[in-house]
């Protein structure tokens, strides 16, 4: 029995020295981060500013904390980052789809994505132009005050042929969507029904083609209201 017992001794002795002889800290450090599903933001800009670094522990690596950083990329709608076997972290990013570009009253460009935040400026438009939209703070950044707008600016925004080519602005009053032409009319339309007026302006375009037309409003179900413009001699 006593032999036993120090046989015992002898092998926790060991496994002791053993254990102490592992590189744990290799074992359970963070070898490699991959990032997904960034096209317009490189990987290499994530990881200057992500938290998590390569060698770090592995186990309690904070992936929500290294999550929020990553929401507040101007650029970036939602993100993902969790552990896999063995030593490995993924991020999985989730990009702002632009709609169009908008212009503040100080005159700077900034891109609107499809949820209504502005989240990156640009020194030139493609399209038409949002001028002087409402906007809130949020912790999310800078965001159409008045989400619903988002709803003609998409059904414009998908407007076929060249039909976008032809507007350089456009704007909100309340429920009315006024968009200006290029070398034409501006255009009043009701912002609760832009994607039915779309064929029936294009339709009054062709038809007053050639006529120096100051207005164009569209706001009334059986009625078109024009207006020509005023010429100096």
């Amino acid at each position: 029995m006593r032999r036993v017992i120090i046989l015992a001794v002898i092998a926790l002795v060991l496994g002791a020295v053993g254990a102490s002889q592992v590189p744990w800290q290799e074992y359970i450090a963070i070898r490699e981060i991959a990032v997904k599903g960034g096209e317009r933001i490189q990987a290499e800009t994530v990881l200057q500013r992500f938290p998590i670094q390569i060698g770090m522990n592995w186990l309690t690596a904070d992936t929500e904390a290294a999550r929020q950083v990553l929401l507040r990329f101007p650029g970036i709608r939602e993100a993902r980052v969790f552990r896999s076997l063995w030593g490995r972290v993924h991020v999985v990013l989730s990009e702002r789809e632009p709609l169009a570009v908008a212009r503040l009253k100080d005159g700077k460009l900034f891109w609107l994505d499809t949820e209504g935040f502005l989240f990156q400026p640009t020194e030139r438009s493609w399209g038409p132009v949002v001028v002087e939209p409402a906007t809130i703070e949020t912790e999310r950044g800078l965001r159409l005050a008045d989400l619903f707008s988002l709803v003609p600016m998409h059904a414009l925004m998908t407007a076929p042929g060249d039909f976008l080519h032809r507007i350089t602005a456009v704007r909100f009053e309340g429920s009315t969507m006024i968009l200006s032409m290029r070398d034409g009319p501006d255009v009043l339309l009701n912002a609760y029904d832009v994607q039915g007026e779309l064929p029936r302006l294009q339709q009054v375009l062709q038809a007053f083609a050639g006529r120096h037309l100051q207005t164009v409003d569209l706001r009334f179900e059986r009625l078109v209201v024009v207006s020509d413009r005023r010429t100096h001699r």
